[in-house]
C-alpha cells in the first residue's frame, strides 16, 4: 500500500479529457451514447494510474471507483468552465433559441413560467442560477458515470497477476 502512486494526477487528466470532449460543440454529442465521454474519462484516468503502479501491485475495483469518481468531479468542474466559455463565445444563442421555441410552441404557459423564461432570456446562460444548476447536475451525472468508467477501466486495463494462468482457473473448477 505504501508503494501506491497518487490518484490525483490521473484523475485530473481523465477529468480534463472528459471536460473537453463533453464541452466542445458537435463532439459533445458523443455523450448522447450513455455518457460515452464521461465513461472514457474515468477509464482513461484508471489507465494512467495503472501505468504508474509498480510491477506486481494489484489494482482493485475500489481503486478504479475512486479514481473514476475523482475524474468525474474534476470533469464537472472543468466542463462547467468550458461550457460557460463556449456560451460566451456563442453569445448564449442556443439558450435564446430554445427559450423562443418554448414560447412559440407552448402558448398555454402561465404568467409565472413566462416571467421565469424572460428572466433567463435576459441573463442568458450566464445567470448564476443557471450555471450553478448546470454544475450541480454535472457533478451528479459525471461522478456516477466517471465511477462506472473507472470500474470498467479496471477490468480492461488490469495487469495480469503473476503466476496464475487462465488454464489454472479452469482446472480448479
Amino acid at each position: 500500500m505504501e508503494n501506491q502512486p497518487s490518484k490525483l494526477m490521473p484523475a485530473l487528466i481523465g477529468g480534463g479529457v472528459m471536460a473537453v470532449l463533453s464541452s466542445v460543440p458537435i463532439i459533445n454529442m458523443g455523450n448522447c451514447l450513455c455518457c460515452m465521454w464521461v465513461l472514457l474519462g474515468g477509464a482513461l484516468a484508471v489507465w494512467f494510474y495503472q501505468k504508474d503502479l509498480p510491477t506486481g501491485t494489484p489494482m482493485t475495483s475500489g481503486d478504479g471507483a475512486i479514481i473514476g469518481l475523482l475524474a468525474g468531479v474534476f470533469g464537472a468542474l472543468f466542463g462547467t468552465l468550458l461550457n460557460t466559455f463556449f456560451m460566451a463565445v456563442g453569445n448564449g444563442m442556443p439558450m435564446q433559441e430554445a427559450l423562443e421555441n418554448i414560447r412559440q410552441y407552448n402558448s398555454e404557459i402561465g404568467p409565472e413560467v413566462e416571467d421565469f423564461l424572460e428572466g433567463l432570456a435576459e441573463g442568458g446562460a450566464f445567470s448564476p442560477v443557471f450555471i450553478l444548476f448546470g454544475l450541480m447536475m454535472s457533478l451528479i451525472v459525471d461522478s456516477i458515470f466517471g465511477l462506472l468508467g473507472g470500474i470498467i477501466g479496471v477490468s480492461i486495463f488490469k495487469k495480469k497477476q503473476m503466476g496464475a494462468s487462465p488454464s489454472d482457473e479452469t482446472r480448479s473448477l
